[in-house]
C-alpha cells in the first residue's frame, strides 16, 4: 500500500510546490491508517569564493591577447597552440604549380567576437613547434608552452594588428559576409617545403596524424605586446598560395586548425590580485577564465536528520549588478554547472553530461537575475551517501560552462567557459536558502 501511496504522491508534487499549506494533500484518496503529511522546511547553505589555478583547456575556440581587469588590476594573457588538419583523401596540391614553389604563406585567425577595444594596437608572435600535443593528454590552461617550442628561437613572424582591420574599405567591413580575421604572413619557404614533401610522398598528407608527424607540427601563437583586447578565435587556417603554370592564376590550399587535431589555450594571470575578491565575505564571485568559482556547503546533516522523505529541494543564487566602472564591462556567465566538488575536474576530463544526481545545469534567468535549480533532492541524497568517504562530501561547486549542442539542439558536451565573464553572487556572510518539500506517513 505504501508504495502505491508514494506513487500517487509524486503526481501531486507540482501542487505541493505551489502551495505552502499542503498538510491535507491527497488525504481524500489515502486510507486513514496510511495517511501522509506534507510540509515545507527551510534550510541554509553557506558559500565562499575559491581560487582556480587552471581548468581543462579543451575548447572549440582559442584566445589571443591581453587585458587588464579594472576590478582587480590583474593582467590576463591569452595565447594558444594549434595543430592542423588536411584533406583526408590526400589530394592537396595540383600538378601544375609554377616552379613547384609557394608564392605566399599566411596564418589566418578568424573570429566572430572579441573583448575590449577594437582600435587597440596588439602584437602577436608565431613560433614553430618542436614537440606536438599528444592524443589522450589533458592540457590545462596553465600549460607551459616552452615544453613545445624553443623559447630561445626567433619568431617565424610578428604581426601588429587591431581587432578592426582598418586596411579594408568601410563597405567591406560592413558587409554581413565579412569574416573578421588577422592574417599573419609566414616565410614562403614553409609552403615550398610542403609542396616538395607532397611530391615526395603523398601519404604524408593522407590524414592529420601523418601531416603533423611529417610535414607541420603546428605553431604557438603568443600575445607579445599590447593591452586591452582579446580575440575569441573560431578557426586558425594555414594558407599555402601557389601559381598555376598555364593560367598564372594564384590559388591556395588551406590547412585548418580544429579541435579534432588538438588545440590548447594558455591563460596567465597574477592570482595574488584576486585575493581581495576571494576574501570578500559580503558575496561570492564567479570569474572566468580560470579564476574564481563559488563553493557551496549544503546542510546535509540537518536535512537528513528528519525522517521524512525529501520530495523536492530548490536553491537559487541571486546576482548583484556590477557598477559600470569600466568602458568594457565583463559579461555575466550565461550557464552554470553545479557539480559535487569531488567531480569538479573529472566531470570535464571524462566528457560527462549532467545526471541530475551529482551534477546539474542552469542558465542565467535574466528576468530575476539569478541562477535557479528547481530540484536538487537527489543531490542531497548523493551527498549523504558520500558521508565518511570524502572530506568534501557535503560540498558542491558552481562553474561557468558552455554547452555544446548538436543539430537537434541537444546538449552533447560541456566545456569550461573561457571567455571574459564576471558576476557577484549573494552569499558569503548571507546564507543561501534551500526550500525543501517533505512527506511522511502518520
Amino acid at each position: 500500500m505504501k508504495k502505491s501511496i508514494a506513487y500517487i504522491l509524486t503526481l501531486f508534487l507540482c501542487l505541493a510546490a505551489c502551495d505552502d499549506n499542503t498538510g491535507s494533500l491527497g488525504s481524500s484518496i489515502i486510507p486513514d491508517h496510511d495517511a501522509i503529511s506534507i510540509d515545507t522546511a527551510t534550510y541554509w547553505a553557506t558559500t565562499k569564493s575559491i581560487a582556480v589555478d587552471s581548468v581543462l583547456g579543451k575548447t572549440n575556440k582559442v584566445y589571443l591577447g591581453r587585458f587588464t581587469d579594472p576590478q582587480t588590476g590583474s593582467i590576463l594573457e591569452a595565447d594558444f597552440i594549434t595543430q592542423f588538419n588536411c584533406q583526408e583523401d590526400g589530394d592537396v596540391f595540383p600538378d601544375n604549380i609554377l616552379g613547384d614553389s609557394a608564392v605566399k604563406v599566411e596564418l589566418c585567425l578568424y573570429f566572430t567576437n572579441y573583448f575590449g577595444d577594437p582600435n587597440n594596437t596588439m602584437t602577436a608572435e608565431v613560433y614553430e613547434l618542436e614537440k606536438t600535443l599528444q592524443e589522450g593528454e589533458r592540457y590545462y590552461t596553465n600549460l607551459d608552452p616552452t615544453q613545445f617550442y624553443n623559447e630561445d628561437s626567433k619568431p617565424l613572424a610578428t604581426k601588429v594588428y587591431t581587432a578592426t582591420d582598418y586596411t579594408l574599405e568601410d563597405s567591406e567591413l560592413d558587409d554581413p559576409e565579412h569574416y573578421p580575421n588577422v592574417c599573419i604572413p609566414l616565410p614562403t619557404k614553409i609552403g615550398t617545403k610542403m609542396i616538395e614533401l607532397y611530391r615526395k610522398d603523398k601519404d604524408y598528407f593522407s590524414n592529420a596524424s601523418n601531416f603533423i608527424e611529417h610535414v607541420c607540427k603546428g605553431y604557438y601563437v603568443k600575445a607579445a605586446q599590447g593591452d586591452g583586447t582579446i580575440l575569441y578565435i573560431d578557426q586558425a587556417v594555414l594558407r599555402i598560395y601557389f601559381q598555376d603554370v598555364e593560367s598564372g592564376t594564384i590559388s591556395w590550399t588551406p590547412f585548418v586548425g580544429t579541435e579534432e587535431v588538438l588545440q590548447a589555450n594558455r591563460f596567465e594571470t597574477n592570482k595574488e590580485t584576486l585575493k581581495p575578491l576571494i576574501d570578500d565575505n559580503s558575496c561570492t564571485y564567479l570569474k572566468t577564465p580560470a579564476a574564481i568559482f563559488t563553493e557551496v556547503t549544503l546542510p546535509i546533516d540537518e536535512i537528513m536528520a528528519n525522517e521524512a522523505s525529501i520530495n523536492s529541494a530548490k536553491i537559487s543564487f541571486d546576482c548583484y549588478n556590477e557598477p559600470a566602472d569600466s568602458k568594457y564591462q565583463f559579461g555575466i556567465p550565461q550557464a552554470l554547472l553545479m557539480v559535487h566538488k569531488d567531480e569538479m575536474h573529472t566531470f570535464f576530463e571524462k566528457n560527462k553530461l549532467t545526471d541530475n544526481i551529482s551534477s546539474y545545469y542552469s542558465t542565467h534567468n535574466s528576468t530575476y537575475n539569478r541562477y535557479e535549480y528547481s530540484n536538487i533532492a537527489r543531490l542531497i541524497t548523493y551527498c549523504w551517501s558520500k558521508r565518511g568517504e570524502s572530506p568534501d562530501w557535503n560540498k558542491i561547486v558552481l562553474i561557468p560552462v558552455t554547452a555544446i549542442t548538436d543539430s537537434n539542439n541537444s546538449i552533447v558536451n560541456f566545456r569550461h567557459d573561457l571567455s571574459l565573464n564576471s558576476v557577484r553572487l549573494a552569499g558569503g556572510q548571507d546564507r543561501i536558502r534551500i526550500r525543501v518539500i517533505r512527506s511522511s506517513f502518520n
